[in-house]
């Protein structure tokens, strides 16, 4: 449980933070909004472990008056100062941590990837690579650290009536050679992906997806399928996976498919989202098929002002997409 007081207007009655690791919507918006207040050297430990805290039965008691005194705190951790991050509530600062507390906060610990337990190794690269959200995020920040200088150009969100200004959205391309775009897309509480577009046409999609693979499986780097993959999925890898670029009569199709997946209800979408290149399991199709409310994309366009020093500093060759060479470098342990 992680509780923010002053979230306590946005999660009512007192601020407690939904569970970031499944739902997308809030971790979407509380990323962007506390981006500027992550350490750079720690970003993806930090997020890591504000997403267990959140969803987490260990330690039920992380309150804390703002993002910045959660941010100190999960710094702490990260940084393996186990003494000062069990004081964040700050009832007595120089009491010693009790053995229960220890051994509490040592859980909390190993629960961000610190740990040669197999079963916490498992969880944490499920709520950092499988949880689409956070792969995105993690992509974008790797290439921030690498020097690449991401920069957010625009936000707009498409629905009913929209699917001809979606596909124009994306078909857009970069202003020049020397940068490259990423389109972070996003359906509310369904699933999110990046599409990076480079100026010569080709664009390459990089995802991961809740309870069935992670990114470096979409992209081709290990087999990291949650079980067997049924065909279905690995058809659709094939065609805009593997970190391969997207031929324009598959992009085309996707970008069709998108249009006709937000032009009516969730039944729509549901009838298209086994054809999307996503998850077209029929469990997923079913539980998107019974959504309230309707369904919209949001599309975040970034410009990647210099991303030849991030591949420089990343060690990729010029055949490699810049997602995939993030994912690459960050560990799933």
């Amino acid at each position: 449980m992680l509780i923010i007081a002053e979230e306590r207007d946005t999660y009512p009655p007192n601020g407690q933070i939904p569970n970031l690791e499944t739902d997308e919507k809030a971790c979407d918006d509380i990323l962007t909004r506390i981006r500027s207040l992550l350490p750079g050297d720690r970003t993806g430990e930090v997020v890591g472990a504000l997403v267990n805290w959140s969803a987490s039965v260990l330690l039920p008691h992380q309150s804390f008056r703002t993002w910045a005194e959660a941010i100190t705190a999960a710094t702490s951790f990260a940084r393996n100062d186990m003494a000062h991050a069990a004081d964040h509530s700050q009832p007595q600062r120089g009491e010693a941590v009790g053995g229960d507390d220890l051994a509490k906060l040592n859980a909390a610990v190993g629960s961000t990837g610190r740990t040669d337990d197999p079963q916490i190794a498992v969880r944490d690269q499920s709520r950092r690579w499988a949880n689409c959200g956070m792969a995105a995020f993690h992509i974008r920040e790797r290439l921030r650290e690498k020097g690449g200088e991401p920069v957010r150009l625009s936000g707009q969100t498409y629905g009913a009536g929209g699917g001809d200004a979606l596909k124009r959205a994306l078909l857009v391309q970069p202003a020049n050679a020397e940068t490259v775009l990423l389109l972070d897309c996003q359906f509310p509480q369904v699933h999110n992906f990046i599409i990076e577009v480079h100026h010569d046409g080709s664009r390459f999609l990089a995802q991961g997806y809740q309870s069935a693979y992670f990114a470096h499986w979409w992209l081709g780097i290990n087999n990291s399928y949650s079980g067997e993959a049924p065909p279905g999925i690995l058809a659709l890898r094939e065609r805009y996976g593997l970190g391969r670029a997207i031929s324009s009569e598959n992009y085309e199709s996707l970008l069709d498919g998108l249009a006709v997946a937000i032009s009516s209800g969730w039944q729509e979408t549901a009838n298209q989202w086994r054809t999307l290149p996503f998850n077209p399991d029929r469990q997923e199709i079913d539980g998107i098929r019974h959504r309230s409310e309707t369904p919209t994309i949001l599309v975040e366009v970034f410009e990647l002002r210099k991303p030849a020093v991030a591949r420089a500093a990343l060690g990729g060759d010029g055949d490699a997409s810049l997602s995939e060479l993030a994912v690459r470098g960050l560990t799933t342990a």
